[in-house]
């Protein structure tokens, strides 16, 4: 028999932000237990954010319905594979306008009752055994709260990273977990996060999915080889307080060692703020960097596999890059907050070079330790389980999650 599961994402494709890629994964491969999906999302073709228009096949391919609210009119259906392209984008500061002025606790909370309102339409169009809301931002857990409680459906809340907290926001939060039925963690940094937050949760009451990766997607692949010290990073917005450490860092060898300089090369994957452009030019690194916006997957995944040495950061906005990183089997250079937090890293945290992002000697340090191995052409090879993350895998726990509150 075909169950059905409301989805509800403040991101998905051709977004490639949050938790847009994880809830793909899961929508694609449900199918295969007999699970059908349906997408409540936004239209985000007023935003700027990251888009890649060929995952649109994905999604087209999974056999479910997509809803988006426009922000513009009242609510909007919008077909698997034709999303609106506008020329001009608002950006991101109108959110935050908004909220300050009509008192929202949190920008993206500016959906929330034309979601509620398209939501009610979904529901009663068709018969619903669970519904999924995908946090952060906490109005999808506010959407999925009121239509689970309205329709009495049970209601899975599925967190893909740690979410910004608030006093305000953390009060309503608590409310609305301990309302649901289940909660999910993308991994154990989310989850010791939630523990330590919410003390009427226990170990077993935050089961751990990962968003996982199709290994497929990164058979057959050609690697560029050059003679580039060639470093990557996968990063939603980039602004100049995540990244000054690090480019920094980078100038700083560059500056001492002209063959550094030379050999450099810097991709970023991601929108960067004026600000970044602005600290790429008095850092002298811009002839080493090299800036993607809206690439599309295979060459995004080709990028990552030509790359020497993949940066990995403790807090990415963007769920599958960690897993996408340990699918190339390519090693890291993880700038983390504190060295103890080594164990939350996906992968292989053993082999790989860990610099402290609060330390400036520890990231140069660390970057020069990557580039010597370069130059000697020694490689870090690192030991991944990959079954571990694996979609087709991976998802018969979703599958398990979801049968369990299923009566019927």
């Amino acid at each position: 028999m075909l169950r059905k599961v409301l989805m509800i994402t403040y991101y998905f494709p051709p977004v490639v932000y949050g938790s847009s890629i994880r809830v793909l994964n899961f929508v694609r491969h449900l199918l295969d237990y007999n699970w059908s999906s349906s997408v409540l999302t936004l239209n985000h073709s007023t935003f700027p954010t990251l888009k890649d228009f060929t995952l649109s096949e994905a999604v087209k391919e999974s056999k479910s319905k997509v809803y988006a609210v426009n922000l513009l009119k009242p609510f909007s259906k919008i077909a698997t594979v034709r999303y609106p392209n506008t020329k001009k984008e608002l950006t991101s500061k109108f959110l935050f306008y908004i909220a300050r002025v009509f008192g929202l606790d949190e920008p993206e909370d500016v959906w929330k009752f034309k979601a509620i309102k398209l939501g009610e339409k979904i529901l009663r169009s068709d018969k619903y055994n669970a519904i999924i809301a995908f946090a952060p931002p906490l109005s999808t857990i506010k959407i999925g709260s009121y239509l689970s409680k309205k329709f009495k459906i049970p209601l899975i809340v599925d967190y893909h990273s740690i979410p910004h907290q608030r006093r305000l926001i953390g009060s309503k939060e608590e409310k609305l977990l301990r309302a649901c039925s289940s909660i999910i963690a993308d991994n154990r940094k989310v989850k010791d996060h939630l523990l330590q937050n919410y003390l009427f949760l226990d170990y077993n009451s935050i089961k751990i999915i990962p968003t996982g990766f199709d290994f497929s997607e990164f058979k057959g692949h050609s690697p560029r080889v050059d003679d580039k010290f060639t470093l990557t990073i996968s990063y939603g917005k980039i602004t100049a307080k995540r990244f000054k450490p690090i480019l920094t860092a980078l100038a700083s060898l560059a500056k001492k060692e002209l063959l550094f300089k030379k050999s450099l090369s810097l991709n970023l994957i991601g929108i960067p703020a004026n600000e970044v452009i602005n600290l790429l030019s008095k850092l002298q690194l811009k002839e080493n960097v090299n800036i993607y916006l809206n690439i599309q997957r295979e060459n995004y995944i080709k990028i990552l596999l030509s790359s020497n040495f993949l940066i990995y950061l403790d807090d990415f906005d963007i769920a599958n890059v960690p897993y996408d990183y340990t699918a190339t089997g390519k090693p890291y250079i993880a700038i983390i907050s504190g060295q103890n937090n080594y164990r939350y890293i996906i992968g292989d945290y053993k082999n790989c070079l860990i610099a402290d992002i609060n330390e400036p000697s520890s990231i140069i340090n660390t970057f020069a330790k990557a580039f010597e191995l370069y130059i000697n052409q020694r490689e870090i090879k690192p030991r991944v389980d990959f079954e571990s993350y694996d979609i087709k895998k991976v998802i018969i726990n979703l599958v398990r999650e979801l049968e369990m509150l299923t009566f019927d």
